[in-house]
Order: C-alpha cells, then structure tokens, then sequence
C-alpha cells in the first residue's frame, strides 16, 4: 500500500503531522525529497479539506439543534 493510498486511513493527528512534514519539505527539502512533497501535497491537502468541511457541517448541525431546544424552552416558559 503506498502513502497516497494510506492517506485516508490516517487519523486527524497524523493527517496535519504528515501535511506539516510535506509542506516543510516542500520548501526546504532536497530535490527529492520536494518531489515526493508535491506528490503527495495535493492529495494530502484534499483529504484535510474534506475533514474540515464534514466537521463545519457537524458544528453547523449541532449549532441548530441547540438554538431549536432553546427556542423551544423559551416557548414553554412563556407559556
């Protein structure tokens, strides 16, 4: 299994590890190891953004709930 295939099996912590490390080498690696960085940054940062838009969602979700149950326990206490 190679690391672009690992990607999606890597929990959040090793995900932005991994990100960090390519994108420091990206910049300061030597001409392989910045190959290898612009091999995997764009899957990398792909994967990242797919997370950060399912958390956003979930937040977005949870934030909805709370102001319905609130709206709701204004209503039975004017009530």
């Amino acid at each position: 299994m190679t690391l672009i295939e690992r990607i999606p099996l890597l929990n959040d912590q090793e995900l932005v590890s991994l990100l960090a490390n390519a994108r420091r080498l990206d910049i300061v690696g030597t001409p392989d190891q910045r190959r290898g960085a612009a091999e995997v940054l764009p899957v990398l940062e792909l994967e990242a953004s797919k997370r950060r838009q399912v958390t956003l969602e979930a937040a977005t979700r949870k934030r909805s709930a709370t102001s319905a149950a609130k709206r709701k326990a204004a209503t039975v206490e004017a009530a």
